[in-house]
């Protein structure tokens, strides 16, 4: 039997960046919710884009993805915003005006991230409790939230993180 330290341990070893290892899921299997870190399950690398991207590429990065977030960040990687999906059905009221898709598309080639984004963004850490993380996402109705380290992205954690986990857990009768 493995001790509870020695667990930790290998839970470190196994996720952390840069490192993908079959048993990590296996070992995270085994911790309950409670126990339960970001870094455990977010997403990365996280997909972003830079400020003055065209809302066209995000929207194709976004569709090509699978995806309804896309993280804006500076040159040295730091979180400056989101584009949700949300935010780019807000940007095409011109198309709900009237103009054509075609016209829209061309619009949006004009259109920078920057100027899209949410930019007031709660942002969680890789250490941050997912049970914690998870209330602020219920409590705020949000999809999704960064996961930073020192203001730099190093993941997204998502609803369809918890889900995923979710279905881990009750598809694995031995938990």
């Amino acid at each position: 039997m493995v001790s509870i330290s020695a667990e930790y341990a290998l839970l470190a070893l196994l996720t952390s960046p840069n490192v993908e290892h079959p048993l990590a899921w296996n070992v995270r299997q085994r911790q309950s919710m409670s126990q339960l870190l970001v870094r455990d399950l977010m997403t990365q690398p996280a997909v972003a884009v830079g400020p003055t991207s065209p809302l066209r590429d995000v929207t194709k990065l976004m569709e090509s993805k699978n995806i309804r977030h896309v993280a804006v960040v500076d040159a040295s990687g730091g979180l400056l915003g989101l584009i949700s999906h949300r935010d780019v059905l807000r940007s095409q009221e011109g198309s709900l005006s009237g103009a054509l898709s075609s016209e829209q598309a061309n619009m949006n080639r004009w259109i920078e991230a920057r100027w899209v984004m949410t930019k007031e963004v709660r942002t969680v850490y890789p250490d941050t409790p997912a049970l914690d993380a998870a209330l602020t996402l219920r409590s705020h109705g949000h999809g999704c939230v960064p996961v930073v380290e020192q203001r730099r992205l190093v993941g997204m954690l998502t609803d369809s993180d918890f889900v995923e986990y979710a279905i881990q857990q009750l598809s694995d009768p031995g938990v």
